[in-house]
C-alpha cells in the first residue's frame, strides 16, 4: 500500500460520512494521529495503522482525489512562509528567525501578496505611526536584510526568482514558488467553489483543507497589524469562508464538521451574530445541545454588557430551532440559516463568472416540528378541602411574585417547619391558584429528603433529567454530565414563566442545582430545615411553618364533620385539636375517621388518641 496523503484521507473520511473520532475508535488510534495525518504533519507513518485506517474510510489507492491544478510546491526544498497564526518561516521545516522589524515587514508584504505596498505604508507599521525623516532609506535596509532571509541564495533560482521585488513607489511579495498558507486557503476554496455544485462531499472537503491553514488569530505575535486593512480584509474574509462551510456542511447534515472551523473563526468576531448561530446550530446538530443554549446565554449577556443590545434575528432563529429540536435533521437547520449577504470576497476582486459556483446558502425549507406537546402542569391534588394559612399564603405571594418588581433573578421561596405541619399542602395550594402567573408550566419532584438516604431513590440529577423530558427534549438530546444537563434546563427556562415546586428537601444544594438562572420563573421549596445557605446566597425567602392556630383548627374540624355535630359537642372539639397537636395532617386524618362514624363523638375520639398517641411535652407547634 502506498503511503496515503492528508488530502486522500480528509476526503475518504468525508465521503464515508465518518468524524476524527471514528475514525480514531474503529481503527484503534489515537485522535491526535488521525488529526497529524491530515494535516500532513506525519512523515513516515507505521504500515499497520495506515492499513487499519484506510480499511475505516474505505480508501482504495487507485482512485485518489483530485488536487488542484494550482496548488504549490510542497516539496521539501520549497521555503514555507505562514501568515494565518503566528508568523513563521520555515526551510527544510525548520523554524528561521527573525527580528522584530523584518517580522513586522514580512508579515505586512505576505498578507497581500503580489501587490504593492508603499514605502509610506511600510513606514506606518514599522514606526508606529511615527517615522523619522530618514524612513526611506531605513525601509530599504529592512527590505535588504529580509532578503538575505527569505529569498533563494544558490543556483539558478537566485538569478530568477526574488521573493521581493522593488516597484515603482513600494515592494511586491512574489507568492511564486514559496508555500504561503494564505495562497493554499484561496486555492483550496477557489476548487471548492468550482466543486460545489456537482461534488458537494467532495467541495466540503476543500472547504476543511481551507480552514485546517488557520492556526490561530492571523498574524497572532504582531498586534500592531491587527487593525491594518489588509488583515482585517483577510480576517473577514476567514469568517465568510468558514460560514460558507459550514452552510453546506449543515445542508449536508454534518454539523460535526463545521464545529471546529466556526470555533477558530469565531476568536476574532466573538459578537458576530450570524457566525455564532451557525456554532449553535452546528453544536445542536451534533448531539450538544445544551452547549447550544449556553452560548446563546452568554452571547446575550455579552450583547447586553459591552453593546446593550438584544440579539438579532440570526441569533434568535437559531434558538428556536435548537429549542424545537424535532423533525429531519436538514429541515432543523436550514431554515435558521440567515439569508445569504453578498458572496463577493473582499480579497478576491470581482464576483464569480457565469457558470461558478459562489457561497453556498441552502434555500430555507420548512422547520421540523417536534411532537406537540402542552405545557407541563406537574402539580399534584389540592388536599380538599382546605383550610386556614391565609397569612403563609400573602406571604408566598410577596416572595415568588415580587419579580414584577423588576428584580434580575428568580423568585425563590423555602417552606420549613417539623412533619405533618402541612408544608406540602400550603406550596400546592398556593400554586394551583397562581397557575396564571406561570403560563410556560408548572414542574412538581418530591427529592425524598426526610427518608432514609438507603431507601432514597431520587437525586437532583435525575430530577432536571425528568423536568428536561417533559419539556419535550428526546433521550439523544439530553447530555450526559450533570452541569451539562442544568445548563440545558437553565437554557430552557431562559425568558420563560415557569414555577418550580420542589418537595421534601434536605440540603440547600439539591435546590441550587435545579434553579432557573433568569428572572420570570420561580421557585418554591419545602424541607424540614430552614435551608439558611439558600437564603443567605440566592436570597431566597424563608416561610416557617407551624402548627394551626385555635380558630384555623375549629375550621377544618367544622369543615370536615359541619357545624351542627360540632356545636353538639361544646369543648371537644378544641380538646380533639389539643390532642392532635394542631397538626393538620393528624387532624384531618382523625376528623376523616370520625367523619365515616356517625356514631361517634368527638370526646371519645379525643380520649382515645389521648391513651394511644406519644406524649407532647412541648404541646402543640407555635405558629410562627
Amino acid at each position: 500500500m502506498r503511503t496515503i496523503r492528508g488530502s486522500e484521507l480528509r476526503t475518504a473520511r468525508t465521503k464515508a460520512r465518518l468524524t476524527q473520532e471514528e475514525v480514531a475508535r474503529r481503527a484503534s488510534v489515537s485522535v491526535r494521529t488521525i488529526r497529524h495525518i491530515e494535516h500532513g504533519q506525519v512523515k513516515t507513518p507505521r504500515r499497520e495503522t495506515l492499513t487499519r485506517i484506510a480499511e475505516v474510510v474505505g480508501w482504495r489507492p487507485a482512485d485518489p482525489p483530485d488536487e488542484p491544478a494550482s496548488a504549490p510546491d510542497t516539496g521539501p526544498a520549497a521555503q514555507e512562509i505562514r501568515v494565518l497564526g503566528p508568523l513563521a518561516v520555515l526551510s527544510a521545516d525548520r523554524p528561521v528567525p527573525l527580528p522584530s522589524k523584518q517580522r513586522a515587514l514580512l508579515g505586512l508584504l505576505a498578507v497581500q501578496p503580489d501587490r504593492t505596498v508603499s514605502h509610506e505604508e511600510i513606514a506606518d507599521v514599522l514606526w508606529n505611526g511615527e517615522a523619522p525623516p530618514s524612513y526611506p532609506q531605513l525601509v530599504h535596509t529592512h527590505v535588504a536584510r529580509l532578503r538575505r532571509i527569505v529569498e533563494p541564495s544558490a543556483g539558478a533560482a537566485a538569478a530568477t526568482v526574488r521573493r521581493i521585488s522593488t516597484v515603482r513607489g513600494g515592494y511586491v511579495f512574489n507568492s511564486t514558488d514559496v508555500r504561503l498558507d494564505l495562497c493554499r486557503f484561496e486555492d483550496r476554496v477557489a476548487l471548492a467553489r468550482r466543486t460545489v455544485t456537482h461534488e458537494p462531499l467532495v467541495a466540503l472537503d476543500l472547504y476543511g483543507q481551507a480552514l485546517h491553514c488557520w492556526q490561530g488569530r492571523l498574524l497572532h505575535d504582531l498586534p500592531q497589524l491587527w487593525h491594518h486593512p489588509s488583515v482585517v480584509r483577510v480576517a473577514q474574509r476567514h469568517i465568510d469562508v468558514a460560514i460558507e462551510s459550514a452552510d453546506l456542511a449543515l445542508r449536508l447534515d454534518r454539523p460535526g464538521f463545521a464545529v471546529e472551523h466556526l470555533r477558530t473563526a469565531s476568536y476574532e468576531e466573538p459578537l458576530h451574530e450570524p457566525l455564532q448561530a451557525r456554532i449553535m446550530l452546528a453544536l445542536a446538530g451534533s448531539g450538544r445541545r445544551a452547549a447550544a443554549l449556553q452560548l446563546f446565554a452568554e452571547l446575550r449577556t455579552r450583547l447586553k454588557e459591552e453593546l446593550d443590545v438584544e440579539p438579532g434575528d440570526d441569533i434568535r432563529r437559531a434558538r428556536e430551532t435548537v429549542l424545537r429540536g424535532g423533525g429531519a435533521p436538514e429541515q432543523r437547520v436550514l431554515s435558521a440559516i440567515p439569508a445569504p449577504r453578498s458572496p463577493r470576497s473582499r480579497m478576491s476582486g470581482p464576483p464569480p463568472r457565469a457558470g461558478t459556483a459562489g457561497p453556498v446558502h441552502p434555500a430555507a425549507a420548512p422547520a421540523g416540528r417536534s411532537p406537540s406537546i402542552g405545557a407541563p402542569a406537574q402539580l399534584p391534588l389540592v388536599p380538599a378541602p382546605f383550610t386556614g394559612r391565609a397569612g403563609q399564603l400573602t406571604a408566598l405571594d410577596h416572595a415568588l411574585l415580587r419579580r414584577h418588581g423588576g428584580h434580575g433573578s428568580p423568585g425563590i421561596a423555602v417552606v420549613h417547619g417539623p412533619a405533618d405541619i402541612g408544608k406540602s399542602a400550603l406550596v400546592v395550594r398556593w400554586a394551583h391558584h397562581r397557575l396564571a402567573e406561570f403560563p410556560d408550566g408548572q414542574l412538581y419532584a418530591s427529592l425524598q429528603g426526610s427518608m432514609d438516604p438507603e431507601q432514597r431513590t431520587v437525586t437532583p440529577c435525575t430530577v432536571v433529567t425528568g423536568f428536561i423530558r417533559s419539556l419535550g427534549v428526546r433521550d439523544d438530546w439530553i447530555p450526559d454530565t450533570p452541569h451539562e444537563v442544568t445548563a440545558l434546563f437553565r437554557s430552557l427556562l431562559a425568558g420563560r414563566r415557569f414555577l418550580v415546586v420542589l418537595d421534601d428537601v434536605e440540603t440547600a444544594s439539591e435546590v441550587r442545582c435545579l434553579l432557573p438562572g433568569t428572572p420570570g420563573n420561580a421557585v418554591v421549596a419545602t424541607s424540614r430545615s430552614p435551608l439558611a445557605d439558600l437564603e443567605t446566597r440566592e436570597g431566597a425567602h424563608s416561610l416557617g411553618l407551624g402548627a394551626l392556630t385555635a380558630e384555623e383548627a375549629h375550621e377544618l374540624i367544622v369543615t370536615h364533620l359541619g357545624a351542627e355535630r360540632t356545636a353538639a359537642e361544646p369543648g371537644a372539639a378544641e380538646e380533639l385539636a389539643a390532642v392532635c397537636g394542631r397538626l393538620p395532617l393528624p387532624l384531618r386524618r382523625a376528623v376523616t375517621e370520625l367523619a365515616a362514624t356517625p356514631s361517634g363523638s368527638l370526646a371519645g375520639l379525643a380520649a382515645d388518641l389521648a391513651r394511644t398517641a406519644p406524649p407532647r411535652p412541648d404541646g402543640p407547634h407555635p405558629a410562627p
